[in-house]
């Protein structure tokens, strides 16, 4: 962690050109000005506190905001990350509620412009991520195009996902910590050069649920205007937890086993507020290793510590399910632009995979999607034989590593992304898009024949830039990219700046978007925009055979209400 630092700091050194202090409506704040290598001026002010420290009272509780303050807050060095369940850094704390703001407007000139704001959301599954610069968050590309980008950093695990079901812990309090920022973000951005009214949420996996989320939520109505998801719905199976009074307990039995038994709410807050933030990080985590198995996968059953719904309530995040919601027009009004990558699963190949495809062929239940709610158990199984034999007709899935990225990739991302954009599009414009290119800038290192080469996150790559990061290759340097992969980032850049500024990817032709008008999605015609070596606009659904199928399952084997899909 200390060659991190070095490293991080010599790089903010090579770059940085002064400091620049700002007046906020909280007290004043103190970034750096920095160039790109383009040699575009930006500012930078990392680690800004948006929420008080939630500790002791406050863990499991809503955000409180931060009191003004004095003296000059320094926001020139990066800070804290929240608690990670599958990882272990020197970096974790429960004093975690803080954000990056860069911006690309001098703020020593009186300039009365205003800029579009792109707050972005990062992934993770709800149990991992931060939205800092040593984790590939960068803005050194966004910030060219004229734009202010904020990532922020928001509770995880069972700090921002504990819930009792009821008014004790009723959870989702990760949720609100993002509206908090977004509140953040509208007191305050006029002072670094931003339009409150001119906001864009983005985010990718988690970060997308979470746009997905923040849309159905009546809480968040007014602090955006527009939002884009990459590869995550609120309908993803992995995005919603139906389970959480018993995980809740579980988690604390861990480290006390009278919660084994005792089911006692306020005992659990009395009792997980009165220990320490690793103890419950460190019983989280041993959680996840017991329960986790070939044959009960968080990926396809809800993590365990995500989203919920809540008792009704003045500030409950959520109360109605997302799938009825999305149908019935009950969300925010702002336009979308949403898509998915080409193989998002390809991620799962590893070790374990095997395992988990051996489970499904000695069980073919396990297939079935736990949210068609398919109690019959003899129905079940002719449901998981269909989808076996869509997958790999007449084998089984251990012969194909292929069936089973495909497979997942379509259970656990693309249905529910197709779907929401479907279900949406008769009340807004949404604009949907599939990104099949696979270039040297994207670096996924896993590639199986007959899949889909663009892997979950590969689209990242292009947004952000990532020379703070030596986790991550420096991908700023274009020059060492492929032509075609310079164009496949000047195009995610284009359209997604245009989206932010004018509510359009393709307010008007373009050279650099070969002059593509890109259309929205129509109740009786989903068109959308593939994203390879050219773009193209394809009429009718993504892997529409996959979508016709899944679609056909949950209508005819399905148990009504949805919740996710």
């Amino acid at each position: 962690m200390a060659l991190k630092l070095v490293v991080l700091c010599l790089v903010l050194i090579e770059f940085a050109i002064g400091d620049v202090i700002v007046q906020t409506y909280d007290g004043k704040i103190r970034g750096i000005s920095q160039q790109t290598r383009n040699g575009i001026t930006y500012n930078s002010f990392l680690g800004v506190r948006y929420g008080k420290n939630p500790i002791n009272e406050l863990r499991f509780q809503p955000p409180i905001p931060v009191d003004p303050w004095d003296d000059v807050f320094d926001a020139t060095t990066e800070k804290g990350i929240c608690y990670q369940v599958t990882l272990d850094s020197d970096l974790e704390t429960e004093d975690c509620l803080l954000l990056n703001l860069y911006t690309p407007m001098d703020l020593s000139s009186n300039s009365s412009a205003s800029l579009p704001v792109m707050f972005f959301i990062h992934g993770g599954g709800f149990v991992e991520g931060s939205g800092i610069l040593e984790w590939g968050v960068g803005p050194q590309f966004l910030v060219e195009y004229g734009v202010i980008m904020v990532a922020i950093n928001y509770r995880l695990g069972p700090f921002g996902f504990l819930s009792t079901g009821d008014s004790v812990i009723p959870g989702n309090v990760g949720m609100k910590d993002q509206l908090m920022a977004l509140q953040w973000v509208q007191r305050n951005i006029k002072y670094f050069g931003g339009d409150p009214e001119k906001v864009t949420i983005f985010g990718q996996s988690a970060g997308a649920a979470s746009v997905s989320y923040l849309l159905l939520s009546p809480l968040s109505k007014g602090l955006f205007r527009a939002a884009i998801l990459e590869s995550g719905s609120a309908l993803s199976p992995w995005a919603y937890q139906r389970n959480q009074v018993e995980i809740s307990f579980q988690t604390a039995a861990v480290l006390n086993q009278e919660f084994a038994e005792n089911r006692n709410s306020s005992d659990l807050l009395e009792y997980l507020q009165s220990i320490s933030g690793k103890e419950i990080d460190v019983a989280s985590a041993e959680l996840t290793a017991k329960i986790q198995n070939a044959g009960n996968l968080q990926i396809s059953k809800g993590f365990f510590y995500t989203p919920v719904i809540e008792q009704q309530s003045d500030d409950a995040f959520l109360t109605n399910l997302q799938y009825e919601s999305f149908a019935n027009g009950l969300f925010n009004n702002v336009p979308v632009l949403i898509g998915f990558n080409a193989e998002e699963s390809l991620f799962m190949i590893s070790d374990g995979f095997p395992a988990i495809l051996e489970a499904y062929d000695s069980d073919t239940k396990l297939v079935v999607p736990f949210d068609m709610h398919i109690g019959d158990l003899d129905v079940k199984q002719a449901v998981g034989d269909i989808i076996k034999q869509f997958y790999i007709p007449g084998q089984n899935f251990q012969d194909s590593l292929l069936a089973g990225v495909k497979y997942h990739s379509n259970q656990d991302f693309d249905k529910s992304v197709i779907k929401q954009a479907e279900l949406q599009a008769p009340y807004i414009p949404v604009y949907f898009y599939e990104f099949t290119y696979s270039g040297k800038m994207g670096n996924n290192p896993t590639h199986l024949d007959g899949s889909g080469a663009v892997g979950h996150g590969e689209e990242q790559n292009y947004i952000f830039g990532r020379w703070y990061s030596d986790e991550l290759p420096d991908n700023t340097d274009l020059s060492q990219f492929p032509q075609a992969d310079v164009n496949v980032h000047y195009r995610f850049m284009t359209l997604f700046t245009n989206f932010a500024k004018y509510l359009n990817p393709t307010p008007e032709q373009e050279e650099i978007l070969q002059n593509i008008i890109w259309p929205t999605v129509q109740t009786e015609n989903f068109q959308y925009l593939q994203i390879d070596t050219d773009l193209s606009v394809n009429q009718g659904y993504p892997k529409s055979k996959m979508y016709s199928l899944w679609t056909n399952l949950y209508e005819t084997y399905g148990t009504k209400p949805f919740d996710t899909f």
